[in-house]
């Protein structure tokens, strides 16, 4: 299922990423809903500095799951597919993260890493 908003997008990137809970907490993401901020794009941002700076912890399961969750995320073209686009995939090369990333990215995504 892709995620629609900002907490089920949350949820799904610390369910395969779980430390991310720690960069970027329950609590910042109710005060960016309480404050009328959450969207998809809010969560993306930070898992994108999250990612880039300890690429190199992740296990082959981890990153082939984020490939399918990239996938299917860039598959319709919604909010999803914007935030995911501009605040990771597109920044990919900036963190330093496309060579781990793209055996697991379909062509659609990694057409979207190049801005």
């Amino acid at each position: 299922m892709r995620p629609a908003t900002a907490r089920e997008l949350w949820t799904e990137l610390t369910r395969l990423f779980p430390d991310f809970a720690r960069d970027h907490t329950a609590q910042d993401l109710e005060a960016s809903e309480r404050a009328g901020g959450a969207r998809l794009h809010s969560v993306m941002i930070p898992f994108s500095q999250y990612f880039g700076a300890v690429r190199d912890s992740f296990s082959e399961t981890q990153l082939k799951n984020l490939g399918q969750l990239l996938n299917e995320a860039v598959e319709v073209d919604d909010d999803l597919e914007n935030a995911v686009s501009t605040c990771f995939l597109e920044h990919l090369q900036q963190i330093d993260s496309y060579k781990l990333l793209a055996p697991f990215l379909g062509r659609r995504a990694k057409d979207k890493t190049h801005a």
